[in-house]
């Protein structure tokens, strides 16, 4: 049998359908598709500061998206709460941390691939400085560098004066015996800065030579920190004169007024890249991408330079501070750098590990 609509029955439904597309142009929205995500998730090793900052401007420039940063982790802690995560990821974005910490991200299958011409446009994918050519992007676009802190000796400079020796300028000056007492380092067993800048010795001393250098520069050693930011702390202070670190936290202490002074070795410098990627099944990629072209961005590279980090972008300065960070002001201070080798960190991991311990016996405080 036929069944019919009456007139008004089918009149109505027809005004009811009217009714809901009207409901969804209105809306902005196509029938049948839900409202885009505007929530982006990042995972941050960088300082609260920081990405407080990144969030302020990606959100002004975006309005009616929401960054939920949670700041102040480790790249490690990062990694393991991503492999936690990795049935359902909840982040769009691993921020901040050391490049062989993203190469290692990348080999667990926790970084997506996205396209490095729609991230990072026509800039190039190394950049020359020091004599090295430092990777800015991974070819499959799983990580991005957004800008470097690079190995330095720093000095109190009214301490060295007090006591009347005079400022270092090259590694093999700390093992000087006019030193002894008066030299801090963090452990590299808990430290990747620190552990960069033994394998960078590696690769400047040879595997020999290294532990020749640090058997000497351990007699020089005052103690050995569990905490990289004390390193930094007590030569601000004066407390001890001088230590091993990168140049970031140097020039954080002399913007607060600190006498603290700081030199590239003519030996080499070596290169801590900050690096960031997509998290691999991100529930935004396309916040995500838009998010990493940021940063990259003239605008993006700023915030770097305010955070006293090197931006990767030539032309670049801070506008908050009257540090010279940029990568002219490297190009004229930095004789060499050294790109750590992340196969010889493997390599020496256990090596390092093994020496730090019979190092630092007894001599943490």
């Amino acid at each position: 049998m036929k069944t019919t609509l009456s007139r008004g029955h089918g009149h109505h439904v027809f005004l009811a359908g009217l009714l809901v597309a009207a409901v969804l142009l209105i809306g902005g929205l196509p029938a049948g598709r839900a409202a885009p995500a505007r929530r982006l998730v990042v995972y941050s090793a960088a300082p609260l500061d920081f990405t407080e900052t990144l969030k302020r401007d990606f959100e002004a420039q975006h309005p009616g998206v929401t960054v939920e940063i949670l700041a102040g982790l480790g790249a490690e802690a990062i990694i393991t709460r991503l492999e936690a995560e990795k049935a359902s990821p909840r982040a769009d974005i691993m921020h901040s941390g050391a490049l062989f910490q993203y190469m290692e991200a990348t080999r667990r299958g926790l970084l997506a691939t996205t396209i490095p011409r729609e991230i990072a446009g026509v800039f190039p994918g190394t950049l020359f400085l020091g004599g090295s050519r430092i990777p800015l992007q991974d070819a499959q676009g799983r990580w991005y560098v957004f800008g470097m802190e690079l190995g330095a000796i720093g000095y109190n400079r009214d301490r060295l004066t007090a006591l009347r020796l005079p400022a270092p300028k090259t590694w093999s000056d700390l093992t000087n015996p006019i030193y002894k007492g008066h030299v801090l380092f963090n452990m590299p067993q808990l430290s990747s800065s620190a552990f960069g800048a033994l394998v960078a010795h590696h690769q400047i001393m040879g595997l020999d030579g290294v532990w020749r250098f640090w058997d000497r520069l351990h007699e020089n050693i005052t103690f050995y920190s569990r905490s990289t930011s004390q390193v930094y702390a007590l030569v601000a202070r004066g407390e001890v004169p001088i230590s091993l670190g990168v140049d970031r936290s140097y020039y954080v202490a002399r913007a607060q007024g600190a006498p603290v002074e700081l030199v590239y070795p003519t030996e080499g410098s070596w290169v801590f890249a900050l690096t960031m990627g997509m998290v691999n099944g991100a529930p935004n990629p396309d916040l995500a991408k838009t998010f990493m072209k940021f940063i990259l961005s003239p605008a993006g590279q700023v915030h770097t330079a305010n955070q006293f980090a090197i931006p990767i972008r030539g032309g670049v300065r801070a506008t908050a501070h009257t540090m010279d960070v940029s990568l002219e002001a490297m190009v004229r201070q930095v004789s060499k750098v050294i790109v750590v080798d992340t196969d010889l960190a493997e390599r020496v991991r256990a090596e390092i590990i093994r020496r730090f311990d019979a190092y630092t016996t007894g001599r943490v405080r």
